[in-house]
C-alpha cells in the first residue's frame, strides 16, 4: 500500500476523531473480544482515564466486575441476534456521584458483513430522572390528606382504649385496689396500643420514602401493608372490600416497591371516593376488589369498584396530567401512576368499564433481579 492511502486514512481518521469528540454523549467502539478499540472525550471524562489508556483494554479493567460482567452478557446477546439493544442505567462516579444513562448499542459489521464489534452511545438522562422522581413525590405528597384522614382513623380506637385505661387506673387508685398485677397489666394494655400507633407512623414514613432501587418484594404483602393504613378508613365508610387471592401464596415482583403502593394507593383511593360521594346522595352498598392473577408473561392487579362506568366523553384523558374530576384535585395522580408503572417499571396500566364496574388494570412484567444490576463507576 502506498503512502498516499495511509495519508488518506490517517486523515480520515483523524476526522472521525475530531467528530465523535464534538458528539455531547460518550461513545466506545469495542471489538468481538470486548476490548476498547475507540472511543471519545466524553467516555474519557467519565470514566476519569485519559483516552490511550483505555483503548486495547476491556471493561474489567474500569469497571467493577459486576458490572464489566453484565455488560458482557449484553454484548453476547446483541452480537448473536445482531439487534441493537437500549437500557437505563445508573452510574456512580468516584465523588459520590449518581448520573443515569440510556445506552444504545448496535453490532457493527465488516465489510464482508461479519461482526466486528459492538458501538454504544450513552444519553445522559439524569435530569429527566430526576425531574421525574420530583413529580412523583409531588404525587405522594398530593396523598397525604387522604393518608392523615386514614390515620386519624386508625389512631381513634386505641386512643379511646389508653384513654379507658387510664381512668381505670385512676379509679383502682381512688378505691386504694392497685396493686402490682394491676400495674403490669396497665403498662401491657397501653403498650400494645402505643406499639400499634407507632407501626402505624412507621407505615406511613416509609410509604413517603423514594425507591432508590429496584428490588423483589412481595405484591400481597404490599397490599396488606396498604390496607394497614387506610383499611379502617375505607370500612368506616362501610365500603365492602374482597380479595381475590391466595394470601398464602405469595407473588413476588421487582421494581420500585414504594412507587408501586402509590399507585395502588392512588386507585383504591379514587373508588372509595366514588363511593363515598354516592353515599352523600343515596344509601350504597360499595364494593371494592382486589384481585391478583398471573400469565406467562406478566402479574396481573386489577382493581375494580362498583360505583358507576366512566363516561367515555373522558375515558381516553384519566391519564393526562392536569386532568382531573376532584374539585380539588390536582390531576397528578393518574399520570403519575402512569409513569411509575409504565416508565419505572415497563409494565401497562389501562381502565375499562365492565358494565358498572369499573376496573383499573396494572400489568408488570416477569423480570427476575439480575445478579449484576447495578453498574458502577469509581476506580
Amino acid at each position: 500500500m502506498n503512502k498516499k492511502y495511509y495519508h488518506d486514512l490517517d486523515k480520515r481518521l483523524n476526522f472521525e476523531d475530531v467528530l465523535l469528540d464534538a458528539l455531547p454523549n460518550p461513545i466506545y467502539y469495542k471489538d468481538v473480544k470486548g476490548d476498547f478499540i475507540r472511543c471519545n472525550s466524553r467516555f474519557s471524562e467519565l470514566t476519569n482515564t485519559c483516552k490511550k489508556e483505555i483503548i486495547g483494554k476491556s471493561a474489567y479493567e474500569f469497571f467493577p466486575k459486576s458490572a464489566a460482567d453484565r455488560n458482557k452478557l449484553i454484548d453476547k446477546e446483541i452480537m448473536k441476534t445482531l439487534k441493537p439493544y437500549e437500557d437505563e442505567v445508573h452510574f456512580i462516579k468516584s465523588d459520590g456521584e449518581v448520573r443515569y444513562y440510556n445506552l444504545s448499542k448496535a453490532v457493527c459489521l465488516d465489510c464482508k458483513g461479519v461482526v466486528a464489534g459492538i458501538v454504544c452511545i450513552m444519553t445522559d438522562i439524569t435530569e429527566r430522572i430526576k425531574e421525574k422522581e420530583l413529580l412523583i413525590q409531588q404525587s405522594k405528597f398530593a396523598e397525604m390528606g387522604e393518608m392523615i384522614a386514614a390515620i386519624a382513623h386508625q389512631w381513634n380506637e386505641p386512643l379511646v382504649e389508653l384513654s379507658a385505661q387510664i381512668q381505670k387506673m385512676q379509679l383502682f387508685y381512688s378505691s386504694n385496689v392497685i396493686d402490682k398485677d394491676k400495674v403490669s397489666n396497665f403498662v401491657t394494655d397501653s403498650m400494645v396500643q402505643i406499639q400499634y400507633m407507632s407501626e402505624t407512623l412507621s407505615d406511613f414514613r416509609n410509604f413517603l420514602k423514594p425507591s432508590v432501587s429496584k428490588e423483589e418484594f412481595g405484591i400481597k404483602k404490599a397490599i396488606k401493608e396498604i390496607f394497614e393504613i387506610v383499611g379502617k378508613q375505607i370500612f368506616y365508610f362501610n365500603i365492602k372490600v374482597n380479595f381475590e387471592y391466595e394470601p398464602d401464596n405469595e407473588i413476588y415482583l421487582y421494581g420500585y416497591k414504594n412507587e408501586l403502593k402509590q399507585v395502588l394507593l392512588n386507585v383504591i383511593n379514587n373508588a372509595k371516593n366514588k363511593i363515598v360521594k354516592i353515599n352523600e346522595k343515596s344509601s350504597f352498598s360499595g364494593i371494592i376488589i382486589i384481585k391478583i392473577t398471573e400469565n406467562k408473561n406478566y402479574n396481573i392487579i386489577e382493581v375494580i369498584d362498583n360505583a358507576g362506568a366512566i363516561e367515555g366523553s373522558i375515558m381516553d384523558r384519566l391519564f393526562d396530567p392536569f386532568f382531573t374530576t376532584k374539585e380539588n384535585g390536582t390531576g397528578f395522580g393518574l399520570y403519575m401512576a402512569k409513569i411509575i408503572v409504565e416508565d419505572k417499571m415497563s409494565g401497562k396500566i389501562e381502565v375499562k368499564n365492565d358494565g358498572e364496574n369499573v376496573v383499573f388494570l396494572i400489568k408488570i412484567p416477569k423480570i427476575k433481579k439480575s445478579k449484576n444490576e447495578n453498574i458502577f463507576i469509581g476506580r
